[in-house]
């Protein structure tokens, strides 16, 4: 339950983020530039691979345009770390967190509970994982595989 809130959150952050521009002819060239600014994306149809660290930092970069972000990462992100056990949901299933730097945390959530509860604290995995979304310390990976 927790996990679904904080996912509407960061979303709603996203979409309030995104700012409409009635001359459309301005936002063009402005685009143009973020987009030549911009990490390349993902093959057509795989995720993007990357790191906690730059995925956590691309998320909450001030200014960021959370709808872009939430296209280039369509179909998720690939990434490895240490994880940390921090707990478990009323079904058992266990609160797994990637922690970075300065009190930031990637939330783990799996799709396979047998999977999360194979996982052990320290444990350095590599997971496939789609976007939910990021605010402030906290990022929300789901369907990790």
């Amino acid at each position: 339950m927790t996990r679904i809130a904080l996912l509407a959150l960061a979303l709603s952050t996203f979409a309030c983020s995104k700012k409409d521009d009635p001359k459309p002819s301005s936002a063009a060239p402005a685009a143009a530039e973020k987009t030549a600014e911009a990490p390349a994306a993902a093959p057509a149809g795989a995720p993007v691979k990357t790191t906690p660290t730059a995925l956590f930092d691309e998320f909450t970069k001030p200014g960021v345009d959370g709808m872009a972000l939430l296209d280039k990462y369509h179909e998720g992100a690939t990434f490895s770390g240490k994880v940390s056990v921090k707990g478990h949901e009323e079904d058992g299933k266990p609160i797994l967190w990637m922690e970075l730097d300065g009190g930031r945390h990637i939330d783990l959530a799996y799709t396979d509970v047998a999977k999360a509860k194979a996982v052990k604290d320290g444990d350095t995995v590599t997971v496939t994982c789609k976007i939910g979304g990021a605010m402030d310390k906290l990022m929300q990976v789901l369907d990790c595989m």
